[in-house]
């Protein structure tokens, strides 16, 4: 499997792969990041990410995170988020990068994480779609990712891109 479960969550989290505390821009407590592995849903506002660059090991970093309720979800297919990975591609590679979908059609938001060049976060494409909030993340939870080879955007089975089988 190349996905995993995400969430933010007030408390740290029990039985989750990685976790790590968060804050905010001035450095007032956010609650934690957690992902937990494929199967039963964690928690009830859980989202599917790709997991790849998970890394319990992985240092801190600054994150971008767009989170869509469901009712604001746009199909993945709509031609603004088709907008936003293609800029993504464009762009200097981050660290990290992932949709989040709740569902097999639905783009539900996304993670991009930084750990040189935190700035360059607030040029998120993906917050064309939504709200994009600016969080430290600390250490434990986020690795880096090899950049995606590009420019596969088109959906396959599901899965939050640039997880394989998107």
């Amino acid at each position: 499997m190349s996905w995993c479960w995400f969430a933010q969550v007030p408390l740290p989290p029990g039985g989750a792969r990685a976790s790590a505390a968060v804050s905010d821009r001035d450095d007032r407590a956010a609650g934690f990041f957690a992902v937990w592995p494929p199967g039963r849903k964690p928690v009830r506002h859980a989202v599917r990410m790709d997991s790849r660059f998970v890394d319990p090991e992985g240092g801190p970093a600054w994150v971008s995170v767009v989170l869509l309720d469901r009712d604001r979800s746009p199909l993945f297919d709509d031609p603004a988020v088709s907008g936003a990975l293609r800029a993504v591609l464009a762009g200097p590679p981050a660290d990290g990068v992932s949709t989040f979908v709740r569902d097999s059609s639905h783009f539900a938001g996304a993670l991009t994480v930084r750990r040189t060049r935190p700035q360059d976060l607030r040029d998120d494409p993906f917050a064309r779609l939504g709200p994009a909030r600016l969080l430290h993340v600390g250490a434990g939870i986020f690795g880096r990712a090899r950049p995606v080879p590009g420019p596969v955007i088109q959906r396959y089975g599901g899965q939050p891109w640039p997880a394989a089988g998107f």
